[in-house]
């Protein structure tokens, strides 16, 4: 796309860059999905798997008549438990490569020309990335360095246990997710891009901490919160209804039960939360950078320049101090909201796990 067909972007409040990506979303809901479920699905049912051959095996040991003896873990667990304890980490760092870097660097790029009013396929948003995937693992491998380094942080007495809880959090929930738009449509290294996605968002701290903290609520009530409350309404039959005796089979049964639910609401929510980011970058550099003003001066210009062109022209990184005493004091209110919510939430969680063993024992004949 060249400046002659340039979208315009306008400014938009809380409300409606949530609308703006719902309502994109929507329209292109089989394609967004499809870019994830490519990749997820396969990988899923793979660890499925491997999961019920190496636990069910272990259930099946342990239930036999001649089980082996506890003193030796090896004869307990069997040569299939440490076989798939190793498939499962193989296939984590693939799901990691292929989730997080090439399927999310697809749907970036997916949702931003659907966004600047262009239109690409399911092929297209993979032939798109080039090579930027591979940038986009290695920001996510300093990313999790970076984290260990922030929880080192966290173990500093005083201001430390004041402010690690807020660091990591905004890291986590800001900085981490904005990676991706940074890499794929910036083209930035990894260092770089962790450097960008910082100096963006502390530009505007709180209304990004307000936006991400709203999609955070949104995936615990669509993603973890069905999960939870179908692993606790399991657990309740099985113990009060179905008596099932068999750890194998209730292994089986409950573990194919989460992985189901919780690929489905993945496959739902990723994204959708994907689609915000991307909006919330373009969204910043609107507010902070003039983006919507060097797009409509590129149009006028006469010159024709491709908008891929545009979006990677950054700025260079900012001069200020990489965290400022006030930003420390940001941190120190989220590390203390973040007490709060982990107390009410570990509160709710206390009284309907009591309530459940309440109705469990109070049943007749059990």
């Amino acid at each position: 796309m060249t400046t002659d067909t340039l979208p315009k972007l306008r400014l938009l409040g809380m409300g409606q860059l949530l609308d703006q990506a719902i309502r994109l979303y929507r329209r292109n809901f089989l394609k967004f999905i499809g870019i994830i479920a490519v990749v997820q699905i396969p990988l899923t049912l793979f660890n499925l798997l491997t999961s019920l051959l190496t636990f069910g095996d272990m259930f099946a040991r342990l239930q036999s008549p001649g089980r082996p003896q506890m003193a030796d873990p090896f004869e307990v667990l069997g040569p299939r438990y440490f076989a798939g304890m190793g498939s499962t980490c193989i296939l984590g760092i693939i799901g990691f490569v292929l989730i997080q870097g090439v399927a999310t660097a697809a749907l970036t790029q997916a949702v931003t020309d659907h966004y600047l009013g262009r239109s690409t396929s399911f092929l297209g948003a993979y032939r798109k990335i080039g090579r930027s995937w591979l940038r986009l693992v290695g920001a996510m491998v300093l990313a999790f360095i970076s984290s260990i380094a922030l929880f080192i942080w966290l173990l500093i007495p005083c201001i430390g246990w004041l402010t690690g809880i807020g660091f990591l959090t905004f890291f986590w929930l800001v900085i981490t997710p904005l990676l991706a738009p940074i890499v794929v449509l910036e083209r930035q290294r990894a260092l770089h891009a962790l450097r960008r996605a910082w100096d963006l968002a502390r530009r505007r701290f709180w209304w990004v901490m307000g936006f991400v903290a709203v999609l955070f609520v949104f995936n615990q009530l669509l993603v973890s919160g069905p999960s939870l409350l179908i692993n606790l309404l399991f657990q309740f039959l099985t113990e009060s209804f179905l008596r099932l005796e068999n750890l194998s089979t209730t292994y089986v049964l409950q573990t194919v039960t989460q992985t189901l639910l919780t690929l489905i609401t993945s496959l739902i929510y990723l994204p959708l939360q994907q689609t915000s980011i991307t909006l919330m970058y373009f969204d910043l550099r609107v507010r902070t950078e003039g983006f919507d003003l060097a797009l409509q001066a590129e149009g006028t210009s006469g010159v024709p320049i491709a908008i891929e062109e545009l979006i990677a022209q950054a700025p260079p990184p900012e001069r200020k101090g990489l965290v400022t005493w006030t930003e420390l004091g940001y941190f120190v209110l989220i590390s203390i909201g973040a007490g709060i919510v982990f107390l009410a939430l570990y509160m709710i969680f206390m009284v309907v796990a009591f309530a459940l063993v309440g109705l469990s024992g109070g049943l007749p004949g059990f």
